[in-house]
């Protein structure tokens, strides 16, 4: 049930990044902000991807800086949401799995 839990928390927070984190991604990545990185484009252009990108910034803790920085760089309102989404994920989901 906690896989449940943590899958359904992340894709409320996928859903929120495509329609609020994805333009400001478009922007950065037009502007040549990922040089290199073919899938920085595309890291929250459906909830399937966004749920990707959070999985792996998030739960793995890989890249976190590397995605993350250059968007609330450019729009720092979009940092609630990442901040949002890590300690929704991190402190509340996955701790409550290592509790129980």
């Amino acid at each position: 049930w906690s896989c449940l839990l943590l899958f359904m928390m992340m894709t409320i927070w996928a859903i929120i990044a495509v329609e609020l984190i994805n333009p400001t991604v478009q922007r950065v990545a037009d502007e040549g902000g990922w040089e290199g990185c073919e899938r920085c484009r595309r890291a929250f252009a459906s909830v399937f991807m966004a749920n990707i990108t959070l999985f792996q910034t998030v739960v793995a803790g890989d890249s976190w800086g590397y995605m993350a920085i250059p968007v609330i760089e450019s729009n720092p309102p979009t940092a609630i949401i990442f901040v949002g989404a890590l300690m929704t994920l991190v402190f509340g989901v996955l701790n409550l799995i290592i509790a129980v």
